[in-house]
């Protein structure tokens, strides 16, 4: 069993939620949404532009730091869907994790914190393990494509072997791991190899760091068109961001399945995963753990809640949706769209967590 809390912690079944080439304490606590740039170039095929990439990578810090401990640290802005929604949908939180763990993951540390008007609040406790067995996503992961499209589809349960199952454990990946460059270099050549895959240049993420986006446009098998995206640094290769938008009409669903459950699949899109930093430390106290850390501290917390508020989302709900729907989709189904972990297609409103 993990100590990660995979289905806690990690993405939605119908979302990509929450490395980057820098320290943490160098990100802005209070940044604006995603954008694309007036120099952002149009989409395009994504596979020459990511072998591209691969052939060239540049060092990022889990290439330049020692230590014996893989530190992963990652912000999730989402919706908690808990009840029926209120007038203006369910309460956004903005959720800090921090993951230690040995490269055998027998070893680690995680901590997880809510950050909400100023405060911080540690969540689940400081959870600290020796000695113990991991599952088989917290093993070294394999550095040829063909070993890493298996290995990645472990998050995807079994017979899943679509693009979004790939895109989902490349987002997971980065949750339990802290890629070196052959890793990175063979995630982005597994990425090259899917179908249908676009990049778009010139972007950034929510805290302004200049990346690509990797594009996967689908429909999931509820009939909701989708699109995942991947954010990734061009020089080093690392995953930036992930989330999902839709880019249409949400179809009528099995009226059984509720009267809020379009709702929640536009709730999920709003989610937003950021990774922070990815690198190697000499302890599970280095950097510095849940609200003492620089950027969850009050003030600097504050400023980071600043940014879930609704200002800093464009509303998913496409043209077309219905704002008082009275048909859904069923947010457990096991075909439902998108990235996820492998319990995540059990989970219903609470999943986003």
């Amino acid at each position: 069993m993990t100590r990660t809390r995979t289905g806690a912690l990690l993405l939605t079944a119908s979302l990509l939620l929450t490395a980057c080439a820098g320290p943490s304490d160098g990100v802005n606590p209070d940044p604006p949404s995603p954008t694309t740039s007036p120099n952002s170039t149009p989409p395009v095929p994504a596979g020459p532009v990511l072998t591209r990439l691969a052939d060239t990578l540049g060092d990022a810090p889990a290439d330049t730091t020692s230590g014996d401990y893989q530190y992963v640290e990652r912000r999730t802005w989402y919706r908690d869907v808990i009840g029926p929604p209120g007038p203006t949908g369910w309460p956004e939180r903005v959720r800090a994790d921090q993951l230690w763990r040995t490269d055998d993951a027998a070893d680690g540390r995680q901590i997880s914190v809510h950050v909400d008007s100023g405060s911080c609040i540690p969540d689940g406790g400081d959870s600290s393990w020796t000695g113990q067995t991991g599952d088989r996503f917290d093993q070294p992961p394999p550095r040829q494509p063909a070993a890493l499209r298996t290995y990645l589809l472990i998050a995807a349960g079994p017979g899943e072997t679509r693009p979004q199952d790939i895109v989902g454990g490349i987002a997971m990946l980065y949750e339990r791991h802290a890629p070196t460059r052959p890793v990175r270099a063979a995630v982005l050549r597994l990425l090259a190899a899917q179908p249908g895959l676009l990049a778009q240049t010139g972007v950034t993420d929510r805290v302004q760091r200049p990346g690509m986006d990797v594009i996967l446009p689908y429909t999931d098998r509820s009939g909701v068109p989708r699109r995942d995206i991947l954010t990734i640094d061009e020089h080093s290769g690392v995953l930036l961001a992930a989330h999902s938008t839709i880019t249409g009409p949400i179809p009528p669903q099995d009226p059984r399945l509720g009267p809020d459950t379009t709702d929640v699949i536009v709730a999920d899109a709003a989610s937003y995963r950021l990774y922070v930093d990815s690198r190697r430390t000499p302890d599970t106290h280095t950097p510095a753990a849940g609200c003492q850390h620089p950027t969850l501290r009050p003030g600097a917390g504050q400023r980071l809640a600043a940014v879930s508020g609704e200002s800093a989302h464009a509303d998913p709900r496409p043209p077309g949706g219905s704002p008082h729907p009275d048909q859904g989709v069923d947010p457990a189904a096991p075909g439902r769209h998108g990235p996820r972990t492998p319990s995540a297609g059990t989970r219903c409103r609470r999943a986003l967590r």
